[in-house]
């Protein structure tokens, strides 16, 4: 018998500069990734945060390396959108794989995440996603 091994996840930061953070997921964010997830990402909104005050108004997270998101996962990015959302800062999921935007349709969360600062949600869907290769949300 072959015990599970997991897959595992790793969060890069691409750039940050005064109003943005640019990061990579590559992997599985699942029950056993998720925690680290909200860990990296944290100490990078702190680390801003202490560096350039409360400037960041952007959060890009380029997916097109994520091959799975369990509910653990879906759980880890609304956690984030519950933080960035009341500091007015954007969160945008790039390059979305097609089983992270089924997801989102199925759960109904993807309006909650595609929310601007105003409220409003940007128009999403399956389509929409497939020919252009990234989706915007707002925290």
């Amino acid at each position: 018998m072959t015990l599970h091994q997991p897959v595992g996840l790793s969060v890069t930061v691409d750039t940050v500069d005064e109003h943005a953070i640019r990061l990579t997921l590559q992997g599985v964010l699942d029950f056993e990734s998720a925690d680290e997830f909200l860990d990296v990402v944290n100490r990078t909104l702190d680390a801003h945060v202490l560096e350039h005050g409360a400037a960041l108004r952007e959060m890009h997270l380029n997916c097109a390396g994520v091959r799975l998101v369990d509910s653990s996962g879906l759980s880890a990015l609304l956690t984030l959108r519950r933080r960035t959302h009341p500091a007015g800062v954007t969160l945008h999921l790039r390059h979305r794989p097609v089983q992270l935007t089924r997801m989102l349709a199925l759960t109904g969360t993807a309006e909650y995440l595609t929310a601007g600062p105003d409220g409003t949600a940007e128009t999403t869907g399956l389509e929409a996603d497939l020919t252009d290769g990234a989706e915007s949300t707002s925290s």
